[in-house]
């Protein structure tokens, strides 16, 4: 039985989209990182995809193809017209399947925009294979902020791709899930994405693996039934963090009549010292005595 996953955001990118077009070689090389970055009131997730030997030959052969004229030769306006896809292609993948989730709900998380940035080595002719890099980067906001929205944060990625998260100082890591070889520092881990629990039956409904579900009893019964809302299913299928930030009190004045911690407590002297007194005194005796004169 094949098993296949909606709206999985790891076949719209890269050379799972060309797979199709030519045969791959065995010795190609294709890398996957994303590196996201948290703040108090949204995350940036970029994406990083690396391409070498045949899957740099298909990515080239895919633009020319597809966004091009079929001259085996990519040109600036091919380049940028296949750039533009690109972000069309990622704005489609999560409007069929948010990839970002906090509490298990991705209720307040809004996309705000989606940018790409193709290798300029594409560029020449298809035949020459080269080393490519190409940048996706997404933002989002969050409506209600990090802190109201809840504690634990969901990502849906590339199995075995890897995965850097920075969070805003002061967070403090509790627990992962669906995170192979975590490591977890001060506000920050690093690892891959797990396994990918398949749980749809692409014998039942085929028409899911090339679209996003629009009817809604079978939205309901395939991706919001109760394994896919509550935690436990959502943490196979993606990258699961459980935080807290501490919240740090803003510096307050001491205004009060006890000293404070960083008030000096050492008593300032009032009196005059003795020997200041008798000076006082000579001085008005010899004004007095001068006075008789």
């Amino acid at each position: 039985m094949i098993m296949v996953s909606p709206g999985r955001i790891a076949g719209l990118f890269g050379i799972t989209i060309f797979a199709a077009l030519v045969t791959v070689s065995a010795s190609a090389e294709y890398n996957w990182s994303n590196q996201i970055t948290i703040y108090s009131g949204g995350m940036e997730w970029q994406y990083t995809e690396e391409l070498s030997d045949m899957d740099s030959y298909v990515f080239k052969y895919y633009i020319d193809d597809k966004q091009g004229n079929k001259d085996h030769f990519v040109s600036t306006w091919e380049l940028m017209k296949a750039d533009k896809h690109m972000r069309e292609r990622f704005r489609d993948a999560i409007e069929c399947e948010m990839d970002v989730k906090i509490d298990n709900s991705s209720l307040g998380i809004e996309v705000l925009d989606i940018d790409a940035s193709l290798s300029k080595n594409v560029l020449g002719k298809v035949e020459i294979v080269t080393e490519l890099t190409n940048t996706y980067r997404v933002t989002y906001s969050f409506r209600e902020g990090l802190l109201e929205n809840g504690n634990t944060i969901w990502f849906l990625g590339e199995t075995g791709s890897l995965l850097f998260v920075n969070f805003p100082g002061g967070t403090q890591i509790i627990s992962t899930r669906g995170i192979d070889n975590v490591s977890i520092g001060t506000s920050y881990l690093s690892g891959r994405f797990g396994a990918i629990n398949e749980c749809i039956n692409a014998n039942d409904n085929e028409s899911l693996n090339n679209e996003c579900v629009t009817d809604e009893s079978l939205a309901n019964e395939v991706v919001t039934n109760e394994s896919a809302t509550n935690n436990e299913g959502a943490n196979k299928e993606g990258a699961e963090i459980t935080y807290i930030i501490d919240i740090i009190p803003p510096q307050q004045n001491n205004l009060s009549d006890e000293p404070g911690e960083n008030e000096s407590t050492i008593p300032v002297p009032t009196d005059i010292p003795f020997l200041g007194t008798v000076y006082v005194l000579l001085v008005i005796a010899a004004a007095v005595l001068l006075s008789k004169e």
